[in-house]
């Protein structure tokens, strides 16, 4: 009794600490720097899946599996984060987007389903080494102002993907589909750089020299929330996924071109930049749960707008980006409410919520693939646009910051 009254106390006053730190500028730019680059071969699978699924003769249920073998290797993210916060954070960071890179980069060359999966798998490894450590850090630096840091960080990766869908296109378009693997370069380069310049040591002995913590007592205390945080993050993947993964197949198949297809995807992506900068801004000033509540109730009219009107022609895409801007936002709020929910344990939150957030992905991918084969690609994302409103009473149930303290202090 004892033991957990004094675990709770540590809490406490962890929770009671005003930040100390400034927010670190130059950290974030170079987080955020290292996201983008990392999550460009992400933004890949879109335009790679129709071109696999050409080459090996597969169908759309089986070249699904893509998605599941690059988002799976996830679920190992809350190990990988408690690792990191109990050793150093640096190399998880550094060789994450290299990693990634060559592995995407390579999918071209692959002369058979099992070797694509294969290259998938690390990938995925590479991205949850890489991701659960990155926002704990991303975190620290954040000082007072973690919403904005959390923005920065989802908007680079955002940029890079807006970019991703027309940088892989020309590169297949100009190189073939094996001649693809040169835009490897990005990532490799990005992971020499942050070899050069990171530096976690300061990061290192501040957790080294903090007091241990049972997060046990700490996880009962707040099952509501992380309950309900959890929900937030499932129906905000069903809701975006099918659109950043098969948006350009659906157009492909309704006789558009690569092209159109593309250009499509970028400017969902693009969108996006808007909102993770919006999001996690706003949710600084008006609150975390106001603004989820906005952007998920927000998401699913504008999305059936765009699908009801989608033609080939620019116009729908008046439709198209703020859904996108409203779908995006809430990415950054997430990660910030768990970094304050649960701040003794950074990066294994961290992990937890993108392990759920990869797996939730891959589940939906291949039941999306499957369901699409069966009742058709476009019937199918009628049925999964209005996903977003399923989350408003899992808001609801999300703490403010005074209903953080008052249970911490109880």
């Amino acid at each position: 009794m004892t033991g957990t009254t004094d675990q709770t106390e540590i809490a406490d006053s962890l929770l009671d600490e005003k930040p100390v730190e400034e927010f670190n500028a130059r950290g974030t730019a170079t987080l955020a720097g290292a996201h983008a680059a990392h999550d460009l071969y992400g933004g890949f699978l879109g335009p790679l899946l129709p071109a696999v699924q050409e080459k090996l003769g597969l169908s759309l249920t089986v070249v699904s599996l893509m998605i599941p073998a690059q988002q799976l290797p996830g679920v190992f993210q809350p190990f990988i984060g408690y690792m990191a916060d109990k050793t150093s954070r640096r190399w998880f960071v550094v060789l994450g987007p290299g990693v990634t890179a060559v592995s995407i980069s390579s999918i071209g060359l692959a002369p058979h389903l099992s070797v694509v999966l294969l290259l998938l798998l690390v990938s995925g490894l590479a991205s949850g080494a890489f991701h659960a450590p990155a926002v704990a850090l991303m975190g620290e630096y954040a000082g007072p102002k973690i919403g904005r840091a959390m923005a920065f960080f989802m908007a680079g990766a955002e940029f890079s993907r807006s970019l991703a869908p027309i940088i892989i296109t020309a590169a297949i378009s100009w190189f073939t589909l094996e001649g693809a693997a040169m835009v490897m370069v990005f990532g490799v380069a990005s992971s020499v750089f942050l070899y050069l310049t990171l530096d976690t040591s300061a990061s290192d002995a501040a957790r080294r020299e903090a007091p241990s913590v049972d997060l046990r007592p700490l996880l009962r205390s707040r099952r509501k929330w992380i309950g309900a945080l959890v929900g937030v993050v499932v129906f905000n993947a069903i809701a975006t996924g099918p659109f950043h993964y098969f948006l350009v197949k659906l157009l492909v198949d309704k006789g558009h071109s690569d092209w159109y297809a593309g250009l499509s995807l970028s400017t969902l992506f693009a969108a996006g930049v808007v909102g993770m900068l919006l999001g996690g801004t706003l949710s600084d000033r008006i609150g975390r749960r106001n603004t989820l509540a906005l952007a998920s109730a927000a998401a699913a009219p504008m999305l059936y707008a765009y699908l009801w009107f989608e033609d080939g022609s620019l116009l729908p895409l008046a439709a198209l980006v703020p859904a996108s801007i409203a779908l995006t936002s809430i990415r950054p709020i997430i990660m910030a409410v768990a970094q304050e929910m649960l701040p003794e344990a950074r990066g294994s939150m961290a992990g937890g919520l993108l392990a759920l957030n990869f797996v939730t992905s891959s589940i939906m991918a291949f039941a999306f693939g499957a369901i699409a084969d069966v009742i058709g690609i476009e019937t199918a994302f009628f049925w999964i646009a209005g996903a977003s409103v399923l989350a408003l009473p899992f808001i609801a149930l999300l703490p403010s910051r005074s209903e953080q303290m008052s249970q911490a202090a109880a």
